[in-house]
């Protein structure tokens, strides 16, 4: 630049000419190759809608989308920079440094970042499925980019980041369609476990929420200190899990109290050994 203006000063057009025609010319094909670039990019951005839309979630779809945009136009624009001739090292240089910077300041959202993306893909638990992490638990309502959304039996939402979520002991109490209802039924130690079995068994015959295709048990689970607890085990649709459980829990009561079954309660005999004898009156 300092030399063409030199000749301009000179007076000598044939030799300004000579060095701006090919920054001219090297100016325009940048912008050719901006146009072609842009329509590279956009036609391998379709290829990757049609490829990874049908297979994924929409919000790692799109994210995924977008990161493959930004990631196709900054190599366009180093392919620009190198072809007019300037040096990308310190451009390269200065995006790094920055690049850590806001790696650094971001580092908890970037977390969260990389464990919605592992969410979206792995798939541990989908839109409408009921899961316990740690204390939490509750409905999912919306998983996002960053963070998960639940929505508790109370009806109260808690807000996940997906960072500590996807590194959590997670269950999916909805990912299967059956479920097992395994209720605890104490009873008196002077009660017949062969009565109360056939009981149960006939409120599970009755209940029309259990499933009969699969097996109902009645086990002697334990000898407590204060009754004998029995497991009694039934499988139901997942969606009839609690309903059922509390209506086959009031029918137990009911049918205990019908055929003159104890259900006990915690208490303590205290019985007094050589009591102290009485003071005589003076």
């Amino acid at each position: 630049m300092v030399k063409f203006i030199e000749l301009l000063e000179e007076g000598d057009i044939s030799g300004a000419a000579e060095i701006v025609w090919p920054l001219i010319f090297k100016l325009i094909m940048a912008v050719v190759i901006f146009i072609a670039g842009r329509k590279i990019i956009r036609w391998i951005r379709k290829i990757i809608i049609n490829a990874v839309t049908p297979k994924l979630e929409p919000a790692v779809a799109g994210f995924l989308q977008s990161s493959a945009g930004v990631l196709l136009n900054l190599i366009l624009i180093f392919v620009i920079i190198e072809y007019l001739g300037f040096s990308t090292a310190s451009l390269v240089t200065i995006l790094g440094s920055a690049g850590l910077a806001i790696g650094l300041a971001l580092q908890g959202s970037l977390s969260n970042l990389a464990g919605g993306v592992l969410l979206l893909v792995n798939k541990p638990f989908s839109i409408g499925d009921y899961i316990i992490v740690g204390t939490m638990e509750g409905t999912v309502k919306n998983i996002g980019v960053c963070y998960t959304k639940l929505n508790t039996p109370d009806n109260r939402m808690v807000v996940l980041p997906n960072g500590t979520l996807s590194n959590s002991n997670l269950i999916n109490v909805s990912a299967e369609p059956e479920r097992r209802i395994d209720m605890i039924i104490p009873i008196s130690y002077s009660d017949d476990i062969r009565s109360v079995r056939s009981v149960l068994l006939d409120i599970a015959e009755e209940q029309t929420k259990i499933l009969k295709h699969h097996s109902v048990d009645v086990l002697t689970k334990e000898f407590g200190a204060d009754s004998i607890n029995l497991i009694f085990r039934f499988w139901v649709k997942k969606e009839d899990y609690w309903s059922c459980f509390f209506e086959t829990q009031e029918q137990v009561r009911y049918a205990f109290l019908e055929n003159g079954f104890t259900i006990p309660f915690h208490q303590i005999d205290i019985e007094i050994k050589n009591p102290a004898p009485k003071e005589e009156k003076r």
